[in-house]
């Protein structure tokens, strides 16, 4: 009985390790490399090389994990296959025009793939062709309504030939591929008796929840073509989701627990949880680093600790830079600063101030960005935010040579709001001996306001409302002040610095940007 036992695992062992034939035959080619690259969500990355001898080439597919490829011509041009656990064999007849004078003599994925990409761009053509037609057709004529006719023909034609392909190919990669790209079909919203729509959200509802219905999570070659990635990407863009961190945090924990957690061979748990990340981390729309700061929290950082593919070091950094991040996140409790004013004698505190809101603002005198925005800060202070009890607590670097250019700037635009800076006897007396400073003047987090504020660029500005927590981040002089007159009641009043002014637009990182990326 052993024995037998043994016999039948040989031979599954076989038939798992045995070869895939990759030939291809290809006409009007000279005898080059050719290059086989794969794909790793829309990103093709190298896997092998051979050489054509005579208009022939072959690949060992066995060396290969199944999904998407491109078989990369001398010409500089490619053209895609499946390599999905069979030999293949396929003949190029036309370098130049790969889908129309490609023949597939072996391989089911393959010729099933080829067939459906000539269905499609054919279908596409007469799309695009009934599409111009019914733009210009009369409103209300009846050529309108029958090339209408014919658009949802085509449509119905179409969609009924990815279900039959997907049927009939459910386990090959080409019909896994397929079935993703298929969106799913919407069901009518709730109506009371007299026709009334019950529930406006439903159909949204609906959407959100069913949107990965045609996804194995299980199959890790989904991550090998990029319909899994544009669909990701799709997903938590505003085309799906509301753009509120806190929902995304909630949708992202949700997509990630149908993966496989800890089958570090399927990359599924791995493309996802990197993906959110990374977006969410370089995103430039104020509050969505809330996002990232979950996905830190919850597959980086300890006591979790399930991203394992990320080196000691890198989640080392990751956290910390998460640690800033969370910090400083609209809703977080500002943290407290006490800093010196000019005279490097009065100690001022952020949170000393009794007005409803507070300009946190970080400059430096040398940034060229900051000299350009600080005095527009001091008009907008003049002319709208003394009088609605709105003031601005503004720390510069004024170390060095910095401190008497930080004074002069002072004067010569005549800052009359809060300036308080890390100044150069302050700097001294922390480096030798800080304990005198943190029991009688401030805090640690004073001494090193650029970490505890994430202030790895400059100007900075936050808002912080009268309990000191903080509403806003990382936003511009035109977004301050749109902000400001809103929540004072001045909505309506004309802009000093309008967002739409390039001159006041989005922050961009100047010559002081230190921060550095990550790999997730």
């Amino acid at each position: 009985m052993k024995k037998i036992i043994a016999f039948f695992t040989l031979v599954l062992f076989a038939q798992l390790g045995q070869a895939q034939n990759l030939n291809f035959t290809a006409d009007n080619v000279k005898d080059s490399t050719v290059y086989l690259a794969r794909y790793y969500g829309p990103k093709l990355y190298y896997a092998d090389t051979t050489v054509v001898k005579n208009g022939k080439f072959s690949f060992d597919g066995s060396k290969q994990e199944a999904g998407l490829f491109a078989v990369i011509m001398p010409n500089g041009k490619y053209f895609e296959m499946i390599i999905d656990g069979e030999d293949v064999d396929m003949h190029i007849k036309d370098p130049e025009n790969f889908i129309g004078g490609m023949t597939v003599n072996k391989s089911v994925n393959n010729k099933v793939f080829y067939n459906y990409i000539k269905f499609m761009q054919k279908n596409k053509e007469q799309g695009s062709a009934l599409n111009e037609k019914y733009t210009k057709a009369a409103e209300g004529s009846d050529e309108k309504a029958a090339i209408r006719k014919e658009m949802v023909a085509l449509n119905e034609k179409v969609a009924e030939y990815q279900k039959k392909l997907v049927a009939e190919n459910p386990k090959r990669f080409i019909g896994v591929m397929v079935k993703m790209s298929i969106d799913i079909e919407l069901p009518e919203p709730p109506k009371d008796a007299n026709g009334v729509i019950t529930d406006s959200n439903f159909v949204y509802h609906y959407y959100v929840d069913h949107y990965w219905d045609n996804v194995d999570f299980s199959d890790p070659r989904i991550v090998k073509a990029p319909i899994f990635h544009n669909k990701l990407d799709k997903f938590f863009s505003k085309r799906v989701l509301i753009q509120i961190p806190d929902s995304i945090a909630v949708h992202a924990k949700k997509l990630i627990d149908k993966t496989d957690q800890l089958d570090q061979s399927n990359k599924v748990f791995q493309y996802i949880v990197h993906h959110v990340t990374n977006k969410y981390e370089t995103s430039q729309i104020m509050g969505m680093d809330k996002v990232f700061c979950f996905m830190a929290q919850n597959y980086y950082c300890p006591p979790n600790n399930l991203a394992y593919w990320v080196t000691e070091e890198n989640t080392t950094k990751i956290c910390e830079r998460a640690e800033k991040v969370c910090r400083t996140s609209p809703g977080s409790f500002a943290p407290m600063l006490i800093l010196p004013d000019t005279s490097d004698v009065n100690w001022i505190n952020s949170h000393s101030f009794d007005s409803d809101y507070t300009v946190i603002y970080f400059w430096d005198p040398t940034c060229g960005h900051c000299k350009k925005v600080t005095p527009k800060l001091q008009t907008l202070y003049d002319k709208k935010f003394k009088e609605r009890n709105v003031e601005i607590y503004a720390v510069a670097k004024a170390t060095g040579d910095d401190f008497e250019k930080w004074k002069k700037f002072i004067r010569d635009h005549e800052l009359t709001f809060t300036n308080v800076g890390l100044t150069k006897s302050v700097y001294d007396e922390a480096t030798e001996n800080p304990t005198n400073l943190l029991r009688n003047k401030t805090n640690i987090q004073s001494l090193n306001y650029a970490d505890t504020y994430d202030v790895y660029s400059t100007p900075r500005i936050y808002i912080i409302d009268k309990n000191k927590n903080i509403l806003f981040k990382q936003i511009s002089i035109g977004q301050l002040e749109e902000i400001i007159d809103d929540k004072t009641g001045h909505r309506d009043d004309v802009k000093l610095f309008p967002v739409e002014n390039p001159e006041n637009g989005e922050q961009a990182p100047d010559e002081h940007d230190e921060h550095d990326g990550h790999d997730h």
